[in-house]
């Protein structure tokens, strides 16, 4: 017998003017916020790197791969270490920095209402919706990887 699942664990990841709504298992961890290496690149959403767990990982910014003024880090920022989408990824984990510390909610019917519309969004968004009086980017993560890899291989 199979059950229908109808909510995911997610996380509400608040980013500078906009927030995330992930699945909980995408992000591996959450740290502190702390400084990373700066890298050139022509991506403006590449950051830098990161040593985490013995590797080092690009860091990006949310905000400006979906379009938005890139993050000033301060006091309450984050860094939210996400998990590779694909088995066969050249990269495992890439982080990416928040302006608060993420939090677990359902992501059901209920608590999501309706979806807003996503015309004029990038295509590494793949849906957006209203909760409440807040607004979440729901991002396509396939896509995400998949930018972050072809920058950091370019580098």
């Amino acid at each position: 017998m199979s059950a229908i699942i109808d909510t995911v664990r997610s996380l509400w990841v608040p980013l500078q003017d906009i927030n995330l709504l992930v699945p909980n298992v995408a992000v591996a961890e959450v740290i502190g916020y702390q400084p990373f290496e700066l890298v050139e690149s022509d991506c403006d959403w590449l950051l830098g790197s990161l040593r985490w767990r013995g590797q080092t990982i690009p860091v990006i910014s949310m905000e400006a791969l979906c379009g938005e003024a890139a993050p000033d880090g301060d006091r309450s920022a984050r860094i939210a270490i996400v998990n590779s989408t694909r088995p066969d990824a050249s990269l495992d984990f890439y982080a990416m920095v928040t302006t608060g510390i993420p939090r677990l909610i359902n992501a059901d019917d209920d608590a999501l209402g309706e979806a807003v519309d996503t015309d004029g969004l990038p295509y590494t968004v793949a849906s957006q919706v209203q909760i409440g009086s807040e607004r979440a980017l729901i991002p396509d993560l396939q896509k995400v990887q998949e930018q972050v890899e072809k920058a950091w291989a370019s580098l």
